[in-house]
This record gives C-alpha cells, sequence and structure tokens, in this order.
C-alpha cells in the first residue's frame, strides 16, 4: 500500500511539475512536423495522435506510464524541432545528419535538455541516476523510434538501428558521442540516449 502510495505521489509530483511550468524546458515547445508524420489529434490517454499508444500502461513497479509520459513530453513529435534547437549545435548536427541520411528510420527526441525541475522529476522517477546529467547543459539526447503510425515504440532492433545511424553521423562530423547502450551501470543500459564525449 505505500509502494502504490509512493508512486502516486510520483504522478502528482511531476505533474506538478511538468504540467505547471509549460515554459521550463524546450520540451513543451510545439514546433513542427520533423519528418512528414500524419497530423495530430488530442487525445487525453495516449497523447496527440495516439503517440503513446503503444507505451504499456504500467511499468514494473505498477505505476501509470502513460500519465508519467505525458507529463514527460506530452507531444514528442511536434515538439521535436524545438528540443533540436535547445541541443549544443554540434550535437544537434549528429541528430539532424542521422535523420537525414536515414530517412526510413524515424525518431523524435523524447528528452533533450533539461532544467532543474526536470531533472528531479527525471531522478524522482527512477530514469535518471543524477541531478547532474548532460541533458542539463544540452549535452545529451534520448532519442525515441516511431513506428509507421508515428507512435512512439522501444524496440531493440529500432534502437539499435538509430545508434548506428547516430555513429556515422558523428564519425562523418568529427563529433565524438557516446551512446548510453554501453552503459553498463544503468539497468538494461540506456538505448535511447547519446550524450556528447567531452574530455
Amino acid at each position: 500500500m505505500i509502494q502504490k502510495a509512493s508512486a502516486v505521489c510520483l504522478v502528482v509530483f511531476g505533474l506538478a511539475v511538468c504540467g505547471f511550468s509549460p515554459n521550463a524546458s524546450a520540451q513543451s515547445e510545439v514546433a513542427g512536423d520533423p519528418q512528414g508524420l500524419p497530423n495530430v489529434t488530442n487525445s487525453s490517454l495516449y497523447g496527440p495522435g495516439g503517440v503513446y499508444a503503444k507505451i504499456p500502461a504500467r511499468d514494473d513497479l505498477g505505476r501509470d506510464q502513460l500519465v508519467m509520459f505525458r507529463a514527460w513530453n506530452p507531444d514528442p513529435v511536434r515538439s521535436h524541432e524545438a528540443n533540436l534547437g535547445a541541443l549544443n549545435p554540434a550535437l544537434a548536427k549528429v541528430v539532424r545528419k542521422a535523420q537525414d541520411d536515414n530517412p526510413g528510420q524515424r525518431f523524435v527526441i523524447g528528452s533533450g535538455k533539461r532544467d532543474g525541475k526536470l531533472q528531479r522529476m527525471a531522478v524522482a522517477w527512477g530514469w535518471s541516476r543524477t541531478q547532474d546529467s548532460m541533458h542539463r547543459s544540452g549535452n545529451a539526447v534520448d532519442l525515441w523510434p516511431l513506428d509507421r503510425e508515428g507512435r512512439v515504440i522501444f524496440d531493440r532492433a529500432a534502437q539499435n538501428r538509430i545508434a548506428d545511424a547516430m555513429k556515422r553521423a558523428a564519425l562523418e562530423l568529427g563529433v565524438p558521442i557516446r551512446w548510453g547502450g554501453h552503459f553498463q551501470s544503468f539497468r538494461n543500459a540506456d538505448r535511447s540516449h547519446f550524450e556528447l564525449a567531452i574530455p
């Protein structure tokens, strides 16, 4: 019972932090569609255009993931360009090149530059282990694969293809990056995460 109450408190905290501070980060801003996906319409449960329809309703702790994802990034497709613009320009170039060179591999920024409130929420939810994340400076990005219908999927093969595209783009641009899929300290690695390899 205490664990369920804690989970509810975390969700309410997340909604309070994210839902009532629309200018807290670039993630809440809306811009044009980055990849020519169909127009999206509002949906109270699965997000605009059903973008979160393929996310399991509950996480491994029994928390309502749909509420969490909608609070975290209400419209990842339409906010992609704003999130891209908030990144370190070198990292943004790598993301843009990976997209341009691989038009069949659709993805969006699920998490880019984070302010303090958003980072505290990430730590509270267990989505990050530190307040001192590379996301705080715009030197890290989480890329979420999209299926043909423009819905977020966390498919391992799709994440590996994005990683390959990012590595090729970074190499061609001469921008050193690290992929979270190689992070051994994070549970199941962090396959969506990419960061600048800053000396």
